[in-house]
């Protein structure tokens, strides 16, 4: 999955997802879980950890409809104007709760740019 953006970007769109679990079924983040988000570059480690669980937004429609996003991640003001134009891993860990048990998203986020400077 990959996300772009362009730079200087002062106010960006939320990222929506489609997260589906090992059967093809949307996973269902109504209720009981904790969100941790991390923008780095291998080897670098993170540069940026979103852990502010306001910014994570689940559908609470149950069972979860395909086509709509089950996680938005919504971005404050200037949170990732650290990261210079170029290609970004990240990495979202979706924790259940009750168990601690935990689910991992990756993919590229892309600063391009900005062909007006």
């Amino acid at each position: 999955m990959t996300i772009h953006y362009p730079t200087p970007a002062a106010s960006l769109p939320a990222a929506a997802f489609q997260w589906f679990d090992a059967s093809g079924a949307l996973l269902d983040f109504s209720s009981g879980w904790t969100f941790k988000m991390t923008i780095g570059q291998p080897p670098n480690g993170a540069t940026i950890t979103k852990t502010n669980q306001t910014y994570f937004v689940t559908n609470s429609t149950v069972p979860p409809t395909v086509g709509q996003p089950n996680l938005t991640v919504n971005w404050a003001v200037g949170e990732l104007s650290s990261l210079s134009a170029g290609r970004w891993r990240f990495q979202i860990t979706a924790t259940q709760t009750s168990n601690g048990a935990s689910r991992v998203l990756t993919g590229t986020l892309v600063i391009d740019e900005s062909v007006l400077q």
